[in-house]
């Protein structure tokens, strides 16, 4: 259930970080996911948890303590980094000068959302198995037919 709910919200957040996010910022997302090995993937995924690990939502599951969250933080800034100056550094320059305020911000959070799409992907299947089948669907309408029933005239 976390996981579908975990999922929901990256493809909303997806969706709108892909549709806020401008030219640039876009190009250097995909820059930057073009550019991540294995290991740069996990750790990106490991700097998102922690971020969301800071949320009200989460902290009612788990407490991330905060000498992971500073390490897994300079983690990241230090991969990112990396990718930035060597393989993206036409796309990093474009953020600067066209998209400063946000740009960077926009790309990584669209990176991030992709990158645990990817990962949430396949463990999704079984989560989410039987959510919307006939047998669903039959009690969804009988539900709506016993509702509409009992249903005062009028209202």
């Amino acid at each position: 259930m976390k996981r579908t709910i975990i999922f929901a919200l990256l493809t909303t957040a997806w969706a709108v970080q892909s549709a806020m996010a401008g030219q640039y910022a876009t190009a250097l997302g995909n820059c930057v996911y073009n550019s991540l090995s294995t290991n740069d993937k996990n750790v990106v995924v490991q700097w998102a948890f922690v971020n969301l690990g800071k949320t009200n939502a989460a902290k009612q599951i788990t407490v991330i303590p905060e000498s992971k969250i500073k390490a897994v933080n300079a983690s990241a800034k230090s991969t990112l980094t990396r990718i930035l100056t060597q393989n993206c550094a036409k796309e990093a320059a474009d953020v600067a000068l066209h998209e400063s305020k946000t740009g960077v911000r926009d790309s990584i959070s669209q990176l991030a959302v992709r990158i645990a799409q990817e990962q949430l992907k396949g463990s999704m299947d079984d989560s989410l198995s039987g959510l919307l089948n006939p047998g669903t669907a039959n009690v969804l309408k009988g539900a709506q037919v016993l509702k509409d029933f009992f249903k005062k005239p009028g209202s």
